[in-house]
């Protein structure tokens, strides 16, 4: 069989480009007299913020011209499954003025479906200053980050196993863009991750849990309180939700943490005492966590650098503050995956009578 070359269309075709009156034009099918407020950063997509004669916002989503009717199916279905599973603050799906959920427009000479979701207040945590207490902010992530899980326990969909290329299942594909880093170091370094992900994960992954995941807590996604910067008050963008292995949400969360600590053992402590409060990991799964942050990473890089190089008008924000990123790679690597897993359990442990 020939091996297909390597393609993720929603990540090579550009993002939309609606100017601000043609999504307010668009957004018309929601609202009889919609009130534009502003563009929001995005990458792949296109999203604007809108209010209603009543004054509440709404976030007018308009997908990559590439992006499946399936995977937004997806994703307005467990946001719909979210909604009475859980008591998240999280985004609601709005239906247009003919109860349709999904549209499809033509913009520019592309197609692209467009959506209407609910705005979450609250303040990205990339944006907020430092908590006082960055260990409850942790906790409580993990917290919602169970919760959220829990809520997903048992939820189907007909496209959840979608390709996505930041699901870890996909980390092997990764061997093909290392040429895309041309820094020899920093290539060398991030194909020895991949190679122990093959080696160390790759086998007893397939053995643990699986159901649909967010796949993306990031600083951007999770929103605080404007009066409690350690409470978390909502997570949005359910992008990048995908079939896969239940540990693996809390690894994205934590390779996070570990870039913004610059250490891999703070952050993953807590975010996993407070995941464990709503929906324990075994200790099969948390052995392989470390490995998986620090996989997480490396893909991470990987990914920027191939999209810096085919995306040039939009390098500044792919890469962001990437030099920090290659740093905490090159520190995990001196770390012992499996006394990093011994360091968690006894860490839970040792917490296990604040449960």
């Amino acid at each position: 069989m020939t091996k297909q070359p390597f393609s993720y269309p929603v990540l090579e075709h550009p993002a939309p480009q609606l100017t601000n009156k043609q999504a307010e034009l668009f957004s018309s099918a929601w609202f009889s007299e919609p009130a534009f407020i502003k563009p929001l950063a995005s990458e792949r997509d296109q999203n604007f913020l809108f209010k209603d004669q009543n004054e509440k916002k709404f976030v007018l989503k308009v997908a990559n011209a590439k992006e499946p009717f399936g995977v937004l199916d997806l994703q307005n279905k467990a946001l719909e499954h979210l909604a009475l599973s859980t008591n998240l603050i999280l985004p609601k799906v709005i239906p247009d003025s003919s109860s349709k959920l999904i549209r499809q427009e033509e913009v520019n000479e592309s197609k692209h479906y467009i959506r209407m979701v609910s705005y979450v207040d609250g303040i990205p945590m990339g944006d907020a200053k430092q908590p006082k207490d960055f260990k409850v902010l942790y906790f409580n992530m993990g917290s919602f980050l169970g919760l959220l899980g829990q809520g997903l326990k048992g939820f189907t969909h007909d496209n959840s196993n979608h390709r996505l290329l930041w699901d870890v299942k996909e980390t092997e594909s990764l061997f093909e863009i290392i040429e895309f880093i041309k820094d020899k170091k920093k290539k060398d370094l991030v194909k020895k991750s991949l190679e122990y992900f093959v080696e160390h994960i790759k086998e007893p992954l397939k053995k643990l849990r699986s159901q649909v995941i967010h796949n993306d807590m990031n600083p951007d996604n999770v929103l605080v309180t404007r009066d409690s910067l350690d409470s978390v008050s909502g997570m949005i963008d359910f992008g990048d939700m995908v079939f896969a292995p239940l540990v693996n949400d809390l690894a994205v969360a934590a390779s996070y943490q570990t870039v913004t600590q610059q250490d891999l053992l703070t952050g993953t402590c807590y975010l996993l005492e407070g995941y464990q409060k709503e929906y324990p990991l075994t200790k099969n799964e948390i052995a392989l966590l470390p490995g998986l942050v620090v996989n997480r990473i490396a893909m991470g890089l990987i990914i920027a650098e191939w999209r810096a190089t085919t995306h040039p008008e939009n390098k500044e924000y792919i890469l962001g503050s990437i030099e920090k990123t290659w740093d905490v790679l090159r520190q995990a690597h001196q770390e012992q995956p499996k006394e990093m897993a011994n360091q968690l359990i006894r860490f839970l442990s040792e917490s296990e009578n604040k449960f």
